[in-house]
């Protein structure tokens, strides 16, 4: 296969054509940072149209997170029917039964159509042809990355300082920019961004009566959540508070189909893990997230309706905005409303 990431460095025009969002403007290029070919690849590079023979990279990202999905829902469900693990569970089994308001039957329902929407959204959406991606002039795109580097150098490091440093490693600095630092910041942006449109939205369905008692109520029927019911929503919101949000979050970061497959397992996965009504100890989320099960298990409740709206990954906007709510705040407003004979669902 003809090695595209090693065609002749373009001239200084042609090089800032490419598709990355930092081409077009900013320092002029630094071509003595830009290496020579061949270039290395990181072990993640696949230099293909499609990761597998049978489906396409666009197939690939509708897909896989819908069958993240339920082989996460069902491990968490496989977890919960461990006895020795009940000491871990936020709630009593009998509590599923008596307080929750819908059947596992009509939750499978709801989720099935939320999954179909998000599908036609991919389907519409998505661009079918990924070889323009894949197949990208790199030291073209490297060449026109230097500049930023060299300036991004020169601030921090004073110019002696930079120039030394760039002269001994600028090739290898802007090889790991390229290859690992965008991408590492394009996917916490992604994160960012789907934060955010998760935080207002959803706190809108909660401050406005109408939008609360018709759309963001029916997912609220699971006061006591599990992992197969996190995308338990009425289609409206659905669509989009999830669907929409994960999609100007692919679109926000410019990242490419692959990189955002992965942000939509992880997303996925994180979303079972926040409403699977456990505290696992080897939970890996529990160990770099503040966002978990416990965290939004308190807003499923009547006494945090109206705290801890954050998801799906971590809680910035709740602690900037003070609708944060801990599990020690939340005991005592249980208690508190457990006193005065009001603790009951609505």
């Amino acid at each position: 296969m003809e090695d595209f990431g090693a065609a002749p460095l373009l001239n200084a025009s042609a090089a800032l054509q490419g598709s990355s969002w930092y081409n077009g403007f900013g320092p002029a290029p630094m071509y003595e940072l830009v290496p020579e070919p061949p270039l290395s690849y990181p072990i993640y590079h696949v230099p293909r149209t499609s990761l597998l023979s049978f489906a396409s990279d666009k197939t690939l990202n509708i897909v896989l997170p819908v069958l993240t999905y339920w082989l996460v829902s069902l491990f968490f469900h496989w977890l919960d029917n461990i006895p020795s693990l009940d000491r871990y569970r936020l709630h009593t089994p009998p509590e599923i039964a008596s307080r929750n308001k819908v059947t596992i039957v009509e939750v499978v329902r709801a989720v099935i159509i939320q999954q179909v929407f998000q599908i036609l959204l991919g389907c519409f959406t998505l661009p079918s042809e990924t070889a323009a991606e894949v197949f990208r002039d790199h030291r073209a795109e490297m060449a026109a990355l230097s500049g930023w580097v060299a300036a991004g150098a020169r601030l921090l490091l004073g110019g002696e300082l930079a120039g030394k440093v760039l002269a001994g490693q600028g090739q290898r600095i802007v090889e790991w920019v390229y290859w690992w630092g965008i991408p590492i910041a394009q996917f916490w942006f992604a994160c960012f961004i789907m934060d955010t449109h998760q935080y207002f939205l959803h706190r809108l369905f909660h401050v406005n009566k109408f939008l609360y008692r018709h759309v963001h109520s029916v997912h609220h029927r699971l006061y006591v959540p599990y992992a197969f019911g996190a995308l338990y929503n009425h289609p409206l919101e659905g669509f989009l508070l999830d669907s929409v949000g994960a999609w100007l979050a692919h679109q926000l970061s410019f990242m490419t189909i692959r990189q955002s497959t992965i942000l939509f397992c992880f997303a996925t996965i994180k979303t079972c893990s926040d409403h699977s009504g456990a505290a696992y100890p080897l939970d890996p989320i529990r160990l770099f997230f503040t966002n978990t099960a416990d965290y939004h298990d308190i807003h499923h409740q009547q006494y945090g309706f109206k705290y801890n709206y954050s998801q799906p990954f971590f809680v910035h906007w709740d602690e900037w905005l003070g609708t944060r709510m801990t599990r020690a705040q939340a005991s005592e407003k249980r208690h508190s409303r457990t006193g005065k004979g009001v603790e009951k669902e609505e």
